[in-house]
C-alpha cells in the first residue's frame, strides 16, 4: 500500500497522464528580486511566467528556500492558471514550495502571475528563494520550460527593531474567525480590536483589509471605533491591518491578523467501481479523488446503502458482500468543512448466477478500459486541454484499481 501511495503522489506530480519531455523558451521568475525585512515579519513573494509564445495550459512551481531563515506560511493560485492541480504541498523541513495549477480556458502565450507566497522571517540573516529546475510548463502533453531562465530573489532579515515600551499595544480578534490559522465556510468577517494604553492613548485608528500580508494601513477611523465587518468576502486568505495615532502624536506598531475564507464546495468527486455487477464472494474496489481550489481536500469518508459515513483512504475494498443492490455514497470534505458528495450503484448476484459479460471477461477488465484514450489525436488533445482535471483524476483512479487488485493477488 505504501507503494501505491508514493506512486500516486508522483504520478499526482506530473499533473497530467501524459509525458512531458520536450523542453521551450517559457520562463518562470519572480516579480521581486531583493527583499529586506526583520524578524517575525511576514512578507508575500509572487511567482510569474512568461510564455514567450507558447501555448501553455499547466504548470508546476517548484520554489526552494532556507527553511532556517524562512518559514513558508500559505500558497495561493493568482492570475490566469487558477485551478489547483493534485499533489500542492509546503514542506518547511527541507525548504520547498511545490505547487501546481492549470486552466481550462484559451492556453496561455502571454506573461503574468503564477503564485503568491505568504512568508515568515524567523531569524536574522541571507537567504535566497528560486525557482527550481523541477518546475514545469505543459502544452498539451509537452514541456516548455527554459530551464536556463529561473528567477530568484535575494532575502535579507535583520533582527527585530526594540519596541518603544510606551507606546499602546492593539491587540485584534474576531468572532466569525477565532483561529487565524484555521479556514471557515463563512465569508462575513467581524473584526474587533482593543487597545492596550500606554502613556499617551490612542486618539484615532488606520486600518486595511485586503490580500496582502503587509499593507501599511490607509483607512482612518476615531478612537470610538473598535470593530469592523466586512461582507461576501471572497475565497482566499485576506489580512485586516490596524495601527494607531497617539495623542502625543506617535504611531504604533501595526498588527496584522490573517483571515482564512472558503465558502466553495471541492470539485466533483471522480468515484469509479472495480464493476457494477458482481458475484458473491468477488471484491468490490472502490478509488476515489478530487481536488478543492482553496483549502484543499481534507478527508474522504464512505457510506454503504444507509451506514454511517466513515473516514477511508482510496482505494477501498469492500469483501463479503451478500447478494442485493448496494449504493456506495463518497463525501470529499475540505479543511474549511465543505462537503462534496457522488454515488455510485452495484449489485452482487448470488453465487452460481450468469452474468451477460463479454467472452474472457476478467475482473480488471473495465478497470482497463478506465485509462484507455480516444484513437484520434486531435480530440485527445482537446480534452486533454479541456477535461484536464478529469483525465488526471481518472487516470490516478484506474492506476489506483488496477495496482489494488495486483497487490492483493501478491498477498
Amino acid at each position: 500500500m505504501k507503494q501505491f501511495i508514493v506512486g500516486l503522489i508522483i504520478l499526482a506530480s506530473s499533473i497530467a497522464p501524459f509525458s512531458a519531455l520536450a523542453a521551450g523558451s517559457a520562463e518562470m521568475g519572480f516579480s521581486q528580486t531583493n527583499v529586506s525585512v526583520e524578524k517575525g515579519d511576514k512578507f508575500d513573494l509572487t511567482v510569474t511566467f512568461d510564455a514567450k509564445s507558447e501555448k501553455i495550459d499547466t504548470v508546476r512551481s517548484v520554489v526552494t528556500f532556507d527553511p532556517t531563515i524562512l518559514k513558508a506560511e500559505s500558497v495561493a493560485l493568482i492570475g490566469q492558471f487558477n485551478r489547483n492541480a493534485p499533489g500542492n504541498y509546503i514542506d518547511n523541513k527541507t525548504g520547498k514550495v511545490f505547487w501546481g495549477g492549470f486552466t481550462l480556458e484559451a492556453l496561455k502565450e502571454t506573461s503574468g502571475s503564477l503564485l503568491k507566497i505568504t512568508f515568515s522571517a524567523k531569524q536574522p540573516g541571507e537567504a535566497t528563494v528560486a525557482i527550481d529546475p523541477e518546475s514545469k510548463m505543459i502544452s498539451n502533453g509537452e514541456e516548455r520550460i527554459n530551464t536556463k531562465k529561473l528567477g530568484s530573489v535575494k532575502v535579507v532579515v535583520a533582527e527585530a527593531k526594540s519596541a518603544d515600551p510606551n507606546l499602546s499595544v492593539i491587540t485584534v480578534n474576531s468572532s466569525t474567525h477565532l483561529d487565524e490559522s484555521e479556514w471557515y465556510p463563512n465569508n462575513s468577517v467581524k473584526v474587533e480590536w482593543v487597545e492596550l494604553k500606554g502613556d499617551s492613548e490612542i486618539t484615532g485608528y488606520y486600518y486595511s483589509f485586503d490580500e496582502t500580508s503587509n499593507s501599511d494601513p490607509t483607512k482612518f477611523v476615531p478612537s470610538t471605533q473598535t470593530t469592523a465587518d466586512f461582507n461576501k468576502v471572497k475565497d482566499g486568505i485576506h489580512y485586516f491591518h490596524i495601527k494607531g495615532v497617539q495623542k502625543d502624536g506617535k504611531t504604533t506598531k501595526t498588527v496584522h491578523r490573517q483571515f482564512k475564507v472558503d465558502v466553495t464546495k471541492p470539485n466533483p468527486v471522480s468515484l469509479t467501481v472495480s464493476s457494477e455487477q458482481l458475484i458473491e464472494g468477488e471484491s468490490l474496489w472502490l478509488t476515489f479523488a478530487t481536488t478543492d481550489e482553496m483549502s484543499g481536500v481534507l478527508q474522504y469518508q464512505v457510506a454503504l446503502n444507509t451506514s454511517a459515513f466513515l473516514p477511508q483512504e482510496s482505494p477501498m475494498e469492500l469483501t463479503d458482500l451478500k447478494p442485493g443492490t448496494y449504493f456506495v455514497r463518497v463525501a470529499a470534505l475540505d479543511r474549511a468543512g465543505n462537503v462534496t458528495y457522488q454515488g455510485q450503484s452495484v449489485r452482487v448476484y448470488p453465487e452460481g448466477t450468469e452474468i451477460q459479460r463479454p467472452e474472457g471477461y476478467e475482473q480488471s477488465s473495465e478497470i482497463n478500459a478506465i485509462t484507455k484514450s480516444p484513437s484520434n489525436e486531435s480530440e485527445q488533445k482537446n480534452k486533454n486541454r479541456n477535461l484536464l482535471i478529469t483525465i488526471v483524476l481518472g487516470a490516478l483512479i484506474g492506476f489506483g484499481i488496477i495496482y489494488a487488485m495486483k497487490f492483493k493477488k501478491i498477498k
